[in-house]
């Protein structure tokens, strides 16, 4: 049986070890193997606008976010952000990572409810 698992990053540049910590995790599920999908809720909506990661530079525990975020995304992997979030941090669907989708409450319980749950 595949594992398969939600992550949820609730942080970004207020928390970069928090967001650090769940993009190494997210990469080291996806290269093996293993069904990943990744929800931004709260500030952490800011990692899957174009350009942001690159701002986030106090970070030191793991790799810089832009490089976790780019391996993830040249891995085609799924991104989700909290359409309410991404409203209130300025994040417009144009400014989106690729493979990312805006979506709500009820695309996050759906994962929730059919995967392992980390949250950050």
């Amino acid at each position: 049986m595949e594992k398969k698992f939600l992550i949820v990053i609730t942080h970004s540049s207020d928390a970069p070890e928090r967001a650090g910590a769940a993009l190494s995790i997210a990469n080291t599920a996806v290269a093996s193997g293993m069904d990943v999908v990744i929800f931004a809720l709260n500030e952490g909506a800011l990692l899957v606008k174009k350009g942001f990661a690159e701002t986030v530079t106090d970070q030191k525990a793991f790799p810089p976010l832009k490089t976790l975020l780019d391996t993830l995304v040249e891995a085609g992997q799924k991104f989700f952000v909290c359409t309410a979030c991404a409203n209130q941090f300025g994040v417009g669907k144009d400014e989106l990572l690729p493979n990312t989708e805006m979506a709500g409450p009820q695309t996050l319980l759906e994962y929730a409810l059919e995967r392992e749950v980390m949250t950050f």
